[in-house]
């Protein structure tokens, strides 16, 4: 590296801002301390969430990941498809709660949650486990640079049927957009320009059909108010 700036005539703090990147691209995601619990794709999305200027999602039945309280990301584990003793359990949410660290960094990503009404309304864990984590969605909308809305049930049939996605953007021209689709079968990437607009295009009409926000945060109040009666 040294070698080629010096060929390239880069000097001063160009060349020692560089030198750092460098350095730091050697350094292993904090993720990789967590192989043995997480397959491959699951890891090179974490590492492009981490590096996301954008995050857009959409979930039908569960509370965004980057937004779960650890309690209710425990009982999504332990009620998940996949058989998990309780070590595996500990390990995937500690991997949830990690994540969670882009959000309070100061170059953090622009994130913005459209959740289906029954992902609300579920009760995940227990009413209490439930309660704390809707007054968490409207903690978190309340922080900045995080959107939350709901689609309610009277919206009827809408983009977002065929299943919950991600969309990471980034800031660099040069780095497209990917799609994150995880399915039992294994997690799905896709960077081709006409796939990419699809799901914009679905998010978007997704964004349409949901509760302005501030109506969205009077429903999961109001969701919140009914376990507690």
């Amino acid at each position: 590296m040294r070698a080629l700036l010096e060929l390239y005539g880069i000097v001063g703090a160009e060349r020692e801002g560089l030198l750092q990147l460098a350095r730091e691209a050697r350094q292993p995601g904090w993720w990789h301390s967590f192989r043995d619990v997480l397959p491959d794709p699951y890891a090179a999305y974490i590492g492009f969430e981490s590096a996301a200027a954008s995050v857009q999602n959409f979930e039908p039945l569960v509370i965004p990941g980057l937004l779960q309280t650890e309690e209710y990301a425990r009982a999504t584990f332990h009620g998940g498809p996949r058989e998990l003793d309780r070590d595996d359990v500990e390990r995937r949410v500690q991997v949830r709660s990690t994540r969670q660290g882009i959000l309070k960094q100061p170059q953090r990503p622009r994130l913005w949650a459209v959740i289906d009404e029954a992902a609300i309304r579920r009760v995940v864990g227990s009413p209490k486990i439930m309660r704390e984590q809707l007054y968490r969605l409207m903690e978190a909308a309340d922080e900045g640079r995080t959107t939350i809305q709901v689609v309610p049930f009277h919206a009827g049939a809408h983009a977002g049927t065929t299943g919950p996605f991600v969309i990471l953007g980034f800031s660099e021209p040069a780095d497209p957009n990917v799609v994150y689709i995880e399915t039992l079968a294994g997690e799905i990437y896709l960077e081709a320009p006409e796939d990419v607009t699809l799901y914009t295009v679905a998010f978007d009409r997704l964004v349409a059909a949901a509760l302005h926000p501030d109506e969205s945060l009077a429903l999961i109040g109001e969701a919140a108010k009914d376990l507690s009666e």
